[in-house]
């Protein structure tokens, strides 16, 4: 729904146009016989004297069941008969807003009619915009107030569309404003100004599109959203809606493309730091609306429903789950910046020593918060096995409560403390004032000198024993010191190495994964192309008649792919060569519901031309026909499986999910995936 422009201006005056059911003429602009009338001219005082602006807000515009002063109680007729002469003169005019007596009702229409009174302006400009702002009002205390849509109720609906689509008007009131027949009540006993009615829509519907609570669904209607969060929760309703249809309704058509797109986004979630998405669930969609009978029929058609709706929810979904993930991020870098600040004494609360394999499943935005942030220090420390990124808390207190715990802790290995002084030298500049302290530094020097010890010469000890291993210690200190800078220069270089080593594997086995992923694709857009000779004109094709609907392929790629998965050539009569033999789909086992659909439509067919005088191209039919239903029925004869006895049309429960299934298996790891993206 796009945004609505600017009025037109008026080419007499430039101004802004105002609509001509804005106009009324005042009461010495027009000569009329029916102010004669001693009813229609006290009617006409009583819409004027309560025409003000001020006046809508209280709902104390004229309104046909209001009382007239001076005039006895007038029956509907008659009030209907006053109102329309001074309609007929254009002296008031009827307009109309929206009000809801019942919260869990849709907000409905009520006329009103306004005339201009002496004092007021030369229109009804303000008095329409108040209504306007009056209905709008109604509208989002109904948004608010209505419940959120549970799985039930859009399944609910869904199953309506499934079986007979928007067969009439107004097909969904549970998920759908259905604002013009607010419009067409027992209220209305005068038919409103086509006029009005298409303005007042417009501008109502602009407004509630920019406050975001409504979003336009092609060919259904306006779909009312309490809020972003909700559609995320209604896409996934959907999705899961289409996934049941398309495994077991659909099964025979969409197994080959479902597992395609679980194959990317398995892919996709096996990255930890990647946020979730509804990119799949709209390609799901896609591939449904193309598997339907009809093929992509349009809006309003059975079982588009689902698909229309996660086209125009999945940006506003989009966009929650990237807020959603952003928010996570940070409330994790707060919680860690957070427990670097803790109360408690103990370093090992107060520094977070993160491995480079697991720092690199963080999210890129916590990886950038936590290193850039000005209250955390970071550095990095080499060990035998990884690079270790360390993260401390720059308050001074907290540095030296870090120092004293670490002095007074007998079990902390010497890795570790080094990796804290390397913090606390990388950032002393920022607390270089906790230095000040003799005590402190005393600390610090003991802390140092647990570090350094397996870096000093082994008869420092008995020098120490003899009582003067103090007078080498600062010799010994920076032999230990230089020893550490060489030994970390190494680990560097090497850390560097298996990282890089591990990159490239990870490389090797996402081009590997990429190819699986091409050459699923490559296969689906094949079967796919198969799919509409198959199931909908319900003729078996040849190579090169698919081959015309996949020119993305070159004649060499294409056969190629034919090879390599094992889709199958089938000779026939007037197909000797290959381009021109039968093409069939490959044998495997996820070939045995297709196939079982398949042999139901084409015996179906084959049946009705054996009952007919043929044409030669339904000759040509049913000779393919036949030649497909006997390789059925002998692939079947060699691959039992749940069917008894093989026959093609007897065993499985109808829709019942295989277990071996690599749909199911890829759903089952996605989902792991998916929660443990979410539950940092």
């Amino acid at each position: 729904m796009n945004a609505k422009g600017p009025r037109p201006l008026d080419p007499n005056t430039g101004n802004v146009s105002v609509p001509s059911f804005l106009k009324v003429k005042k009461l010495n602009e027009v000569v009329s016989y029916y102010m004669n009338d001693k009813v229609t001219h006290s009617l006409y005082k009583a819409v004027s004297a309560a025409s003000s602006f001020k006046n809508v807000k209280k709902r104390q515009l004229f309104e046909p069941h209001h009382k007239i002063p001076e005039v006895a109680d007038l029956g509907p007729k008659e009030m209907d008969m006053h109102l329309k002469r001074l309609l007929e003169d254009g002296t008031v005019s009827q307009l109309a807003y929206l009000i809801s007596d019942d919260v869990e009702r849709p907000p409905e229409g009520r006329p009103c009619y306004a005339a201009i009174p002496e004092a007021e302006a030369l229109d009804l400009s303000r008095i329409y915009l108040e209504l306007l702002d009056l209905s709008v009002s109604s509208l989002l205390f109904y948004l608010d107030r209505k419940p959120e849509l549970n799985k039930a109720l859009v399944w609910e609906n869904l199953e309506t569309d499934w079986e007979s689509g928007a067969r009439k008007e107004a097909s969904f009131p549970q998920l759908f404003l259905y604002l013009r027949q607010a419009f067409q009540n027992e209220y209305f006993r005068i038919t409103p100004n086509p006029e009005f009615v298409k303005d007042f829509l417009f501008e109502l519907e602009d407004d509630l599109f920019k406050k975001g609570r409504v979003i336009d669904v092609p060919g259904y209607g306006l779909f009312g959203l309490k809020s972003s969060k909700e559609a995320v929760q209604i896409v996934d309703y959907i999705d899961d809606f289409i996934q049941s249809k398309g495994t077991k309704q659909l099964r025979y058509t969409l197994l080959e493309e479902f597992q395609k797109i679980a194959m990317e986004e398995k892919f996709y979630y096996s990255n930890p730091s990647h946020p979730e998405t509804t990119r799949f669930k709209l390609a799901r969609a896609e591939a449904f609306a193309a598997a339907l009978p009809s093929g992509n029929p349009s809006p309003g058609s059975p079982g588009m429903l689902s698909v229309v709706l996660i086209r125009s929810l999945s940006e506003i979904a989009e966009k929650e789950l990237q807020k959603q993930s952003s928010e996570r991020d940070r409330n994790r870098f707060h919680d860690i910046k957070k427990n670097l600040l803790s109360e408690s004494g103990s370093w090992e609360k107060k520094v977070l020593l993160v491995q480079e394999k697991e720092f690199k499943q963080f999210p890129e935005e916590l990886k950038r918060m936590l290193i850039d942030d000005l209250e955390i220090g970071y550095s990095t420390w080499e060990t035998k096995t990884s690079t270790v990124h360390a993260f401390f808390h720059k308050n001074a207190n907290s540095v030296r409560q870090i120092i004293l715990s670490l002095g007074a802790s007998m079990g902390a290995e010497t890795w570790k403390i080094l990796c804290i002084r390397q913090l606390v030298e990388s950032n002393e500049p920022q607390i270089k004032s906790i230095f000040r302290e003799p005590d402190l530094v005393k600390a610090y020097g003991k802390v140092l000198r647990k570090g350094y010890m397996d870096y000093f010469p082994w008869y420092y000890a008995i020098l120490d024993l003899l009582g003067i291993g103090r007078i080498f210690q600062d010799i010994f200190f920076a032999q230990a010191k230089e020893k550490i800078r060489i030994q970390q220069n190494q680990l560097k270089v090497k850390n560097q190495e298996n990282s890089r080593k591990d990159e490239q594997a990870k490389v090797q086995e996402k081009l590997k994964e990429e190819e699986k992923i091409r050459s699923a694709e490559q296969k689906s857009k094949i079967s796919l192309a198969m799919d509409s000779y198959y199931f909908k004109k319900q003729a078996p094709p040849t190579a090169a008649e698919i081959q015309s609907l996949v020119p993305e392929f070159s004649p060499e790629q294409y056969y190629e792919i034919l090879e390599r998965e094992k889709f199958v050539f089938l000779a026939w009569e007037k197909g000797k060569e290959r381009f021109d033999q039968i093409l069939c789909y490959p044998g495997t086992e996820s070939f045995r519901s297709k196939a079982r659909e398949l042999h139901r439509i084409l015996s179906e067919k084959l049946e009705f031309l054996q009952n007919k005088v043929r044409t030669t191209e339904e000759e040509d039919a049913r000779f393919r026909i036949s030649k497909v239903v006997k390789h059925i029925d002998e692939w079947f004869a060699s691959n039992k499986g749940p069917e008894k006895n093989g026959a093609p049309n007897n065993g499985a429960k109808k829709g019942k999910p295989d277990p071996d299934d690599p749909f199911e298996s890829f759903r089952v790891e996605i989902n792991k995936l998916r929660k443990t993206g979410t539950d940092d």
